[in-house]
């Protein structure tokens, strides 16, 4: 894929990479040592390259990854952390050569599929308690249980879906 100098067409939004590319730069940023409170802005600026470089069309994930790992490198050399730096090439080699697909993507998408299979009221629970940050009271109230019955729902679920996951993944 040849870069098209941002040759944007106006009025045309730029095509972003899906949640699932933008999850595997965390997790490669994450490795080359990136702490997380910048976690956000490395992966932004390398998206915001990718769209500056590549235009309309999506930027390849290992281009993407380079970006990635060029912001922080920038990052680095503005807090004078020479040495980590220096660490960076060395790492990405054996990010590349180790770890690979690190199986991210294929653990996301067994969790949507499980996700789909759960019954109404299970995914309720789970979409108040992880998608709203509701409490355990909140939740037993909005399902009719108690306290003790929403924790304990909870943590079949929890339960429940990481072995879901495990059986998708060893059918894969």
């Amino acid at each position: 894929m040849q870069p098209a100098a941002a040759a944007q067409e106006p009025g045309v939004a730029p095509t972003l990479p899906g949640a699932g590319t933008q999850a595997r730069l965390r997790r490669y940023l994450r490795f080359l040592g990136a702490d997380r409170q910048v976690l956000d802005d490395l992966v932004q600026e390398a998206l915001l390259a990718g769209v500056k470089t590549f235009g309309n069309e999506p930027a390849a994930l290992p281009w993407l990854l380079v970006a990635a790992r060029n912001a922080l490198r920038q990052h680095l050399r503005r807090l004078g952390r020479r040495r980590e730096v220096a660490d960076l090439d060395r790492l990405d080699r054996v990010f590349h050569d180790q770890v690979g697909d690190d199986g991210g993507d294929a653990q996301r998408a067994a969790l949507r599929r499980c996700l789909d299979e759960l019954p109404p009221r299970s995914r309720q629970a789970l979409e108040l308690r992880y998608g709203e940050g509701a409490s355990r009271a909140v939740i037993a109230a909005a399902l009719g249980l108690g306290e003790e019955g929403a924790k304990t729902l909870l943590a079949r679920l929890r339960k429940a879906l990481g072995a879901c996951i495990e059986r998708r993944l060893a059918d894969d």
